[in-house]
């Protein structure tokens, strides 16, 4: 299977990229609003709504958006007539690649998106979805449009 990809805009981008900044050194987390599976129909990313990291570990290389975030993240999006389609993740002083850690937690179904902060600074942002058979990410390409969009809350 091969994923279809997922459409959001520069500033909706840019938004995800200064929220993961806004976190650093510490892994920043949120949902992903929008519609679309990426199987059947394309992803389009709609809003993001940054979460609290409540990893109670190591929060620098680990996150984890409580439940009760969770359950406001799904009321929202019904209330928007959207999904959450996916969430979001910082990846500080590492690649904007999954890692084993975000593999084993991932739900099938679910678009990933993880975004490098390097010292502090946004760089890549890259999307990914978990592959039903194989247990294995997959690359989702990421499709930039022009213009605005919700930002996040």
């Amino acid at each position: 299977m091969t994923p279809l990809p997922v459409s959001l805009t520069v500033e909706l981008r840019d938004v995800l990229r200064a929220s993961c900044a806004a976190a650093y050194p510490l892994e920043a987390c949120g949902a992903i609003l929008g519609t679309g599976d990426g199987v059947t129909t394309a992803w389009h990313v709609t809003h993001l709504e940054a979460a609290p990291n409540e990893h109670g570990d190591d929060q620098r290389r680990r996150y984890l958006v409580p439940p009760e975030f969770q359950l406001r993240a799904e009321k929202l999006a019904r209330t928007r007539g959207e999904d959450v389609i996916g969430y979001y993740h910082s990846h500080p002083d590492h690649p904007a690649q999954p890692s084993e850690y975000d593999r084993s937690h991932a739900w099938y179904g679910y678009l990933y998106i993880i975004c490098a902060v390097a010292h502090g600074v946004a760089g890549d942002v890259n999307s990914f979805t978990l592959n039903q058979d194989q247990g294995v990410f997959l690359d989702v390409p990421v499709r930039l449009l022009p213009g605005s969009q919700d930002v996040s809350g």
